[in-house]
């Protein structure tokens, strides 16, 4: 029961970080939508394609867990996933030019 509580605890903090990191990617590509643009269309390209990966990856993640019965695992990689990605988008589209 320990492990349980300390696997979905850690998952929660986790989500919460995510949840609060993913209002400020959607501005920051949403003031580089609004601008147009060359920058803008590999923008729109490149949120599309990026979704796309994070599903396949979390879903391919997700199927490997489950099949070796490590299904406690899943809710906190793919969080980790995500999270990696969220954070990977806030650090590009906060730089300045």
């Amino acid at each position: 029961m320990r492990k349980s509580k300390t696997v979905w605890s850690r998952t929660i903090g986790d989500a919460t970080r995510l949840s609060a990191s993913i209002p400020a990617v959607i501005a920051l590509r949403m003031a580089k939508l609004a601008k147009g643009g060359v920058a803008a269309k590999r923008e729109s390209r490149r949120m599309v394609s990026e979704k796309i990966k994070a599903a396949f990856d979390a879903n391919a993640d997700a199927a490997k867990n489950v099949l070796s019965g490590r299904t406690y695992r899943v809710p906190g990689r793919i969080l980790a996933l995500y999270q990696k990605r969220v954070r990977n988008n806030l650090r590009r589209l906060s730089k300045k030019g």
